[in-house]
Order: structure tokens, then sequence, then C-alpha cells
């Protein structure tokens, strides 16, 4: 009897086996979404001058003190300063300038005080009506970020954030790692297309669609899927062909040890296997090879199980993983954590099962709730689940309320330091 591997053991194979792809040049507007090949530093401050939190008035505090409603200062307006505007006039003792939020601050004043806790006269004056200490609402030149200063780390992933602060840079292209190009190839006689009506014995094509989706959540891009059928002449022209094209394949069916299972036989045949089959349910027969192109690139091919859960499952666990390091993430793993369930479930012996199931606060911390019946073709479980349960592979029995870990598959990965 063949002797399975660990999920772990099936992980630390594939990732040995793929790398990150070459960095390229984007222009900013691409870069989200996309993992950034070297770190950012900054070559100025932000923001690049002290300017004003509130609108308001810039005074010096000094001038100020002991203002309060009861007791007004009245001080001397020299001008009004916009944001985006250049203060013309020095604060002196006595005076101030009217300011607006993310205004320069004039010269001399060093607080602002807001708007509200003023009174405006008709003689070009303004009552102060509360003492403000030096400082006060006012944002210091490279308060946020400091010149010389590594503000994001290669690896990272662009998001919004990322962007923003990319464009406050003014880095107008920036360097990112390639976005894998991911072939998809689905098998099985039985399979149509959506828009066919279903004849006998046929059930629509959802394997592509699922792993076209999942392959885009990783930034990766997949191209339009290809089915085969089961015949193993047709699967290894097809390998032979996307091979040339993309940086990854991943296959859906075809990988148990049945008499329509192509994939597995042509993949002995034309890649070099690296495993078959792991200790976990569901996704017991994946397989992972690789294969060679003309150019003497290994392209990774994940053979993935025919039925949509474990399609899913399988993905999650070792696809999602080795997309994102081709990518050159620094984060590869789902967030985990510790979950009280509140249903008994089995698990069998020497597996590690991934049960489905909706996370969600309770009263006394994070709580799961099995999505339902958990056989691998029920993919309706999916839709009805925020993370899968991890039971150890040595855990035969779990009682309601016991903890579990978590793999949160909405949540992002770990953003390590």
């Amino acid at each position: 009897m063949q002797q399975l591997i660990t999920p772990d053991e099936a992980l630390k194979i594939i990732l040995q086996q793929v790398a990150a792809l070459p960095e390229t040049t984007v222009p900013h507007h691409q870069a989200l979404g996309r993992t950034l090949a070297h770190d950012i530093i900054s070559d100025l401050e932000l923001p690049p001058f002290a300017n004003s939190s509130m609108d308001g008035y810039a005074v010096i505090a000094s001038d100020i003190t002991g203002a309060t409603p009861d007791n007004p200062i009245k001080l001397r307006v020299l001008e009004t300063i916009a944001a985006g505007a250049i203060p013309t006039q020095r604060v002196s003792s006595g005076a101030c300038s009217k300011i607006m939020t993310g205004a320069a601050m004039p010269a001399d004043a060093d607080a602002v005080v807001m708007r509200e806790e003023t009174h405006v006269d008709r003689d070009g004056e303004v009552s102060i009506l509360a003492c403000a200490r030096p400082q006060q609402n006012i944002r210091p030149a490279g308060s946020d970020v400091t010149k010389g200063e590594r503000v994001l780390k290669a690896g990272s992933l662009v998001r919004s954030a990322e962007w923003g602060m990319l464009a406050s840079l003014g880095q107008a292209e920036v360097s990112m790692f390639g976005q894998p190009q991911v072939a998809i190839i689905t098998t099985g006689e039985e399979l149509a297309s959506l828009g066919e009506d279903l004849q006998a014995g046929q059930i629509r094509d959802s394997n592509s669609f699922t792993i076209a989706g999942l392959t885009r959540t990783t930034g990766a891009i997949p191209q339009s899927p290809c089915r085969v059928g089961d015949d193993p002449a047709t699967l290894e022209t097809a390998l032979y062909e996307v091979i040339e094209k993309c940086d990854a394949v991943i296959t859906s069916g075809g990988v148990s040890a049945g008499d329509f299972d192509p994939v597995r036989d042509v993949l002995q045949k034309i890649a070099t296997v690296h495993f078959w089959k792991i200790a976990m349910k569901p996704g017991k027969p994946v397989m992972f090879a690789t294969i060679k192109n003309k150019a003497g690139r290994a392209i990774p091919v994940f053979g993935l199980p025919g039925n949509p859960v474990s399609v899913m499952v399988a993905f999650e666990q070792f696809v999602r993983p080795a997309l994102l390091k081709m990518q050159g993430r620094r984060a590869w793993q789902r967030v985990t954590i510790e979950v009280s369930v509140d249903t008994a479930l089995r698990s069998p012996a020497g597996k590690v099962e991934f049960v489905r199931a909706l996370v969600l606060p309770g009263p006394n911390g994070w709580q799961a709730h099995l999505a339902g019946e958990q056989g691998s073709g029920r993919l309706s479980t999916m839709t009805r689940s925020n993370a899968l349960l991890v039971v150890p592979a040595d855990v035969t029995y779990v009682e309601a309320g016991q903890t579990l870990a978590a793999q949160m598959t909405d949540w992002p990965e770990i953003i390590t330091e």
C-alpha cells in the first residue's frame, strides 16, 4: 500500500519547486493587487511641510494663555491660508492667520485653535475662546514618513493603502514581481459547458469557474479553461501546449485510480511526479508534478480531484501558497484562529480533515458552526462557510464546545514584519 504524505509535507515539497517570477516595472495605475519586488525608500518627508490638522487660526500659543469663553483674547487676522496656498505673512505677537485643514503653517505660528473655539469679530479681529499648547493641531513635516525611511517592504501586497502611499511618494513606476499565468484543464466526459442543456448523465463544469475564481483572488491570471474529456492523448497534447505559455497548470479530475482517470497516467508518463495522494480529507488524491517546457523551465502542475469541495480545499492548502510565492509574497498562509465548535464531529484516523464551517463572534470568543453535511461533492457547503476547521490526524472525535484551529478563508494572509 502506498504511504501517504501529510499536508505539511506536501506543501513543503511544492514550495521547494516554485520560485518568484522575474520582476517587471509597471506604471502606478497597474500596481494595485500586485507584489513589490523591492523595498520602497522615501526620498522625501511626509507631510513635506508642517500643516494644520484643523480649520481654525494659526497662533502663537503663548499669546492666548488663559483664554476662555469668559475671558476671550482678541487677535488681529493677517490673512486666510487655503490648502495649497503659500503663507505670505509671518505671525507676530497679537496676530494670527485664518487657516484651512492641510494648509501650510505660517512662519512663527506654533499652534492652531480650531474654528469652534473662536468668535469672529467685525473689525478684522477674532476672539480666541480657548488656550492651546505648542504644536496643538499641527502635523509636523515628516510626522508620517521621514526621508530615507523604508516605508514598504519587498514582498508586500499593494492594497489600497499601499497604492495611495506609493502615489504620495511620487512612485509613478513601481518594480513588481510577475503575475503567474495559470492554465486550467478540466477532465471528464460527463461535463457540459455553461449554457448547454444537460443531457442524461451530465453535470455542468463548475470546477473551471471555481478554479479560475480562486486563482484570480491570489493575484495570478487564469487563462481560458480547457476541457479535454477522458482521452489521455488529448490531455497530453493540451499539457504540452499550455506549458509553453503559462507559469502553472491546474487540472481538475482524473487523478484517482479509476479506469477513466487520465491525469495520473499522463503525468506519470511525461512529467516528474513529486507526490500522489495526501493523508487528508477531502482532497486525498492530489498529484503534484513538474513538466519541462521547450525552454527547459519546470512548470508546476497541480492535479486536483474532481469533487468540487476537494478542489477548493486542495487549492487553499497547496495551490494558493504556491501562487503567492511565485508572486514574491512574504505571507503565504491564511490566518488561523482558535474557535469553539458548536457540534460534535467524528473524523477519520490517520488523516487531517478540513471541515467547512461558518465562524462568527460568540459570547465567549469565536464560535464555529458546521456548514452542513461534509461530503466532498457538496459545493453548497462552501457557499455557507468562511473557514476550514483543521482536525488533526490523531483526533477521531471532537466534542461540542472543544476548540479547533480554523483557517479563515475569507481573511487575507498574515502580514509579517
